[in-house]
């Protein structure tokens, strides 16, 4: 049994605490179980007299942060016992508890008992107790490591600042007025200096004709403009000068301080003297929030200065495990066996361990168990991830304000036995769940405090014990740093064969830079230091048997629940090729084809004929440009509630899911010419979110010889459509294929 407690520690457990007289158990021999534990262990009492015996689940041989205090010389046994007023430490005869909870808690220190004690993983299934590096980086490397690190942050402000400039001038001031892009009219107040006497310009938001003037004005939340931020300021009719960029100085409701940026300005006279008029409105669209990048290059400076932490991101040292074999884990939750062994290396993991959640795997579910676990050892825990969306999706699921939803966090916040205690840091959130229970709560009284990855930022090097990281692959590195820096170890979930992080530059997705901290460390340290989630629990089988073998490698099972699911008498999957028209936007760069629109359009009537509700229909389609063609199609059929049909883009349905879901891929040319679908690192991911949306059908619909063929400019290494050209014959070799191009 003392293989069982090699990783159990005094200094993070706690003395027992029970009413001994409120449950009645099978008899225990405690003193000869008690005598068994200190013979094996020998663990000394260091604030007194008698041993440390470290005890066993109510009804497991799995070691728990409880002990009781064992006196030899005199036969007792020390516990605080909660059956007296305000409760006491206090000592008792062995033999006097053998048939309490404490006797039921030593039995697996008995020899009479310990033929019960099972291994519940083959140690080949285990992570091993020290992965080294697959490669390290010498000085020079380190060196290159950080500087490059840091100019990724630089270059994706300046994109994202061109890409909003970019949208502007696409549209002009009139139109940004009609779409309501802008915010505004701004009226000048004249100038002033602010407090470090630089010059600014103040103005006052204007309120429209009949608006109640004593409605708050909420510039910051209602207008979305902050301190520090940059803007584009314009004035309808002026032209010449302007548009100008400004920076945001304050934010006084209803009054804002603006600075030109004077160096992009070429005559300061004539922007000084519209600035000032009395006579103009002005306008502000977003141009930058610096913030979230300031706060990723903080983070990575500072780890940089951390020896420990910097050595984990250039390979200069090892990573461990610390995982007895004997070891289970409790668990509320009720989890599959892949759950439990990702809970075991999540436990055991000493600097970081990667949990791979495919599609439909329970990641979410495992994190949760996760945290309870980590709080019930006295751990600190920041849960975390890239978006507020993704952290109240951790936090509360799909609870409501009257009834949590069952296994999440705010169920066991909820529960007086629990205790856990949740603090959401950040303003941003918009689940009335959380807004309502956890945006007030202090976090230092917090045992899990709940952030973004930007918000984590607000607190210092190693505040938490560890940090739970959901949707890890698609936060960036220099995103993740913060949360690297203000933790001592990372549990990141995610799955890297799904859509990276963000880019600001499309043109540059595939580029090294952008892969997530979590691909990063899989690459640093190798596959040994991952565990994989293999029970899908999404979709029906003959949509999940395409992408399992194309992107797992086939190491994905499918529960029974799911394994038929369809709707009505329909086949799970079809493919359509057919040879439509695509064309590109008048503005813009993006791509519509409306025969695919129109074909697309029969599919969800069908669905809708076939009682499925609109609701439960997804369409994606490759290119933003033909959201409105679906839309205009879909419109024309007289489906019931056709507004309520939900049409966006791959990377927008990333996460999401729907009973069916139907694809336009939109390409269709001789030549090949796919765009970012044929891309060789981001096109496999784009296409196998497409793949994994579904729950019971899924209908593909495109030019499969477009898409099948390699473009001109690009080599079978270097292109998509040999993923696509075996997409098309599996659904072929299943007589899934149905044919809507025009025989010659």
């Amino acid at each position: 049994m003392k293989e069982l407690f090699d990783s159990w520690k005094y200094s993070r457990a706690d003395l027992l605490r029970v009413n001994t007289r409120s449950k009645t158990y099978d008899r225990v021999p405690v003193t000869e179980a008690a005598s068994n534990a200190v013979d094996e262990l020998s663990i000394k009492n260091p604030s007194g007299k008698g041993y440390i015996v470290p005890l066993f689940s109510l009804y497991e041989p799995t070691p728990r942060d409880k002990y009781v205090i064992y006196k030899p010389d005199t036969g007792q046994i020390g516990w605080f016992d909660t059956g007296f007023s305000g409760g006491v430490e206090r000592f008792a005869a062995a033999e006097k508890l053998e048939t309490t909870e404490i006797g039921q808690r030593l039995r697996f220190w008995h020899p009479s008992h310990q033929s019960e004690v099972e291994i519940e993983f083959d140690e080949s299934e285990l992570p091993a107790s020290t992965v080294h590096p697959v490669d390290s980086l010498n000085k020079q490397g380190r060196k290159a490591f950080f500087e490059e690190l840091t100019g990724f942050v630089r270059s994706e402000m300046d994109a994202a600042r061109e890409s909003n400039w970019e949208q502007y001038e696409e549209i002009e001031l009139d139109q940004a007025i009609r779409r309501n892009r802008v915010s505004g009219p701004f009226l000048p107040l004249g100038k002033g200096k602010d407090r470090n006497g630089n010059e600014v310009y103040r103005f006052q938001l204007a309120q429209d004709e009949g608006e109640d003037d004593g409605e708050p004005v909420d510039i910051r939340d209602g207008e979305g403009i902050f301190p520090k931020n940059l803007c584009i300021a314009d004035i309808d009719g002026v032209g010449g000068e302007f548009p100008i960029e400004v920076e945001v100085m304050s934010v006084d409701d209803p009054i804002v301080s603006l600075r030109p940026r004077w160096g992009s300005v070429g005559n300061r006279q004539t922007v000084d003297k519209y600035l000032c008029s009395d006579t103009v409105e002005l306008w502000l669209h977003d141009l930058l929030n610096p913030i979230p990048y300031e706060r990723q290059l903080d983070a990575i400076n500072a780890v940089k200065r951390n020896g420990k932490k910097s050595g984990l991101l250039t390979g200069n040292r090892p990573i461990s495990f610390s995982v007895n074999k004997y070891a289970t884990i409790d668990s509320p939750i009720e989890l599959n066996e892949y759950q439990r062994l990702a809970l075991v290396w999540a436990d055991g993991a000493e600097d970081f361990v990667c949990i791979h959640g495919p599609p439909g795997t329970g990641k979410t579910r495992t994190l949760t168990a996760y945290v309870r676990h980590a709080v019930e050892r006295g751990q600190k825990v920041l849960v975390t991830a890239h978006s507020n969306q993704a952290v109240d999706n951790l936090l509360v699921g799909d609870s409501t304000v009257h009834k949590p939803d069952e296994d999440t966090l705010h169920e066991m916040a909820q529960d007086p036995v629990v205790d856990l205690s949740i603090a959401r840091v950040g303003s941003n959130s918009k689940n009335d769940v959380v807004n309502a229970h956890y945006t007030d709560v202090s976090p230092s009284s917090s045992n899990v405090v709940a952030a973004t990855t930007s918000g984590a930022s607000e607190f210092d090097s190693n505040s938490f014990d560890v940090a739970v990281i959901d949707e890890a692959t698609q936060a960036s590195r220099p995103a993740t740093s913060i949360v690297l820096n203000c933790a001592k170890k990372l549990v990141l979930a995610g799955d890297h064969k799904q859509l990276p992080p963000y880019c600001a530059d499309e043109t540059m997705q595939d580029e090294e830079m952008h892969i997530s901290l979590f691909e990063y460390l899989l690459e640093r340290y190798g596959e040994k230091t991952a565990v994989l989630l293999r029970k899908q629990y999404r979709m029906n089988e003959e949509i999940a048997e395409f992408p399992n073998v194309a992107f797992y490698g086939g190491n994905l099972k499918t529960a029974d629940i799911n394994r038929d699911w369809r709707v009505d008498n329909l086949k799970p999957l079809m493919g359509i090729d057919i040879e439509g028209k695509e064309q590109q936007e008048s503005y813009g760069k993006s791509y519509y084809n409306r025969e695919e629109a129109e074909a697309v359009a029969k599919q969800v009537k069908l669905l809708v004929q076939s009682d499925l509700s609109i609701d439960d229909i997804g369409v994606i389609t490759a290119y933003s440009g033909q959201i409105s063609q679906i839309k205009q199609q879909v419109n024309s059929l007289s489906i019931p509630n056709s507004r309520r049909l939900t049409v966006d883009t791959v990377d927008s349905f990333q996460g999401g899911e729907r009973e069916a879901i139907i694809v336009s891929f939109v390409r269709s040319n001789p030549d090949g010419h796919a765009g970012f679908l044929e891309f060789p690192d981001v096109g496999p991911r784009r296409l196998n979110v497409a793949l994994t949306r579904a729950r019971k059908r899924l209908v593909l619909i495109g030019n499969w010889e477009t898409l099948s063929t390699i473009a001109p400019h690009r080599t079978e290494d270097d292109s998509c459509a040999p993923r696509y050209a075996k997409l098309a014959a599996h659904i072929r070799s299943r007589e899934r294929m149905l044919s809507q191009k025009k025989q010659p």
